[in-house]
């Protein structure tokens, strides 16, 4: 028998399913203070040399140095391969209360992956089977990470290319053109992080950051906003904060709206 099921019931969705691909300094991994903060307790698939963006508070991480390499916790060697089989154990998430799980970063991830094809594959003429082995390989895993039960993060550096009219195109920075062109479609939500200076004539420059979240000079993004809360261009330095407006009811949306109109917060940043 059917069980047939709402699309509006809360109890089949199972968190955002997010990546944010953006330059260096945008503060990809910066975002991790703002899920924990929103979402409660997390934990970061670190591949970074470092989290001093993070620093200051405290947040679950664990490092990979290896797609599927040799793991060592006494000298702080895992891989990601071994880091998803214990994530993936029954009721791990649950028993040790993690709300969201990020991935910092993409990038990195990519090229430990190629790495280890590179050198399973050296001896091999025809490049063909590698690049679709990590193909393959690249999207089962992404998939199995977003289709955890929480909210699912991850970072990624921005590659710029020109299309056949010289324009910039800005796509995630992992091996293979195809694959990066792919990421899109498995997240609901890409959005692209854009930091701006602007210089001052009475005083330092002063530095903005904006959200891409549509088709948008070159950038890549979209978001599944049915209800129309988000811009394609928001100035905003917190991405959990448009996360946050895409799933409020119709009457916290109203009175988000409404605060937003009042003369002491007309004008302030989302």
């Amino acid at each position: 028998m059917l069980r047939i099921r709402s699309t509006d019931d809360p109890s089949e969705t199972k968190g955002h399913k997010v990546l944010l691909y953006a330059h260096h300094g945008f503060g990809k991994t910066y975002q991790c203070r703002h899920f924990q903060a929103r979402y409660g307790r997390g934990l970061i698939i670190s591949g970074e040399s470092g989290l001093r963006s993070v620093e200051d508070v405290s947040i679950d991480y664990v490092p990979f140095t290896s797609w599927n390499g040799k793991e060592d916790p006494d000298t702080g060697e895992y891989s990601f391969r071994g880091i998803m089989r214990e994530i993936g154990q029954p009721g791990y998430l649950e028993k040790h209360g993690y709300n969201w799980l990020a991935i910092d970063s993409l990038t990195e991830l990519a090229d430990r992956l190629g790495d280890e094809l590179e050198e399973k594959y050296r001896d091999e003429k025809n490049g063909f089977a590698m690049w679709n082995e990590y193909a393959r390989v690249m999207m089962g895993a992404l998939k199995w990470v977003r289709d955890l039960p929480v909210h699912v993060y991850v970072s990624c550096l921005a590659r710029e290319d020109t299309d056949i009219n010289d324009k910039a195109q800005y796509w995630p920075m992992v091996k293979g053109k195809q694959v990066a062109k792919q990421l899109p479609s498995i997240f609901d939500h890409v959005l692209c992080g854009v930091r701006r200076t602007d210089p001052s004539k009475d005083g330092p420059p002063t530095v903005s950051r904006y959200i891409v979240t549509d088709e948008v000079s070159g950038w890549h993004g979209k978001v599944r906003d049915p209800r129309g809360r988000v811009a394609a261009y928001e100035k905003c330095d917190d991405i959990t904060s448009l996360l946050e407006r895409m799933g409020m009811s119709d009457e916290e949306w109203s009175a988000f709206t409404t605060k937003l109109k009042t003369p002491e917060t007309e004008g302030a940043d989302a």
